[in-house]
């Protein structure tokens, strides 16, 4: 578990300083959730959505909701581990430092 919220925590500050978190980009990333949700919805998406919704609390209050949706923690948490990157490979836009992917695109 341990492991788990450490690659999370590393992947999320990687993420941000690659694409700052602002109040607007935390709504428009919820909106983009719901959006996703609402043309497929899972509840993988559902967990998405909080996840999304909990990042934008965070950033509102500092109240770590995020971390209640646990199932995209532990999938970003893993893709980190695995490429460095949260993103998934389709959705990866190949431009944080960490990201290994970013080095197989060139």
């Amino acid at each position: 578990m341990i492991k788990i919220i450490y690659n999370y925590n590393t992947g999320m500050a990687a993420y941000d300083q690659c694409h700052p978190p602002t109040i607007n980009s935390q709504w428009q990333a919820f909106k983009s959730e719901f959006d996703e949700f609402i043309e497929e919805p899972s509840i993988d998406e559902a967990w998405d959505i909080l996840h999304s919704f909990g990042r934008l609390i965070w950033k509102l209050t500092k109240i770590p909701l995020h971390l209640l949706a646990f199932p995209t923690v532990y999938k970003h948490s893993q893709r980190f581990a695995e490429y460095g990157c949260i993103r998934s490979q389709r959705n990866c836009e190949f431009s944080c430092i960490n990201c290994t992917l970013n080095q197989s695109s060139n």
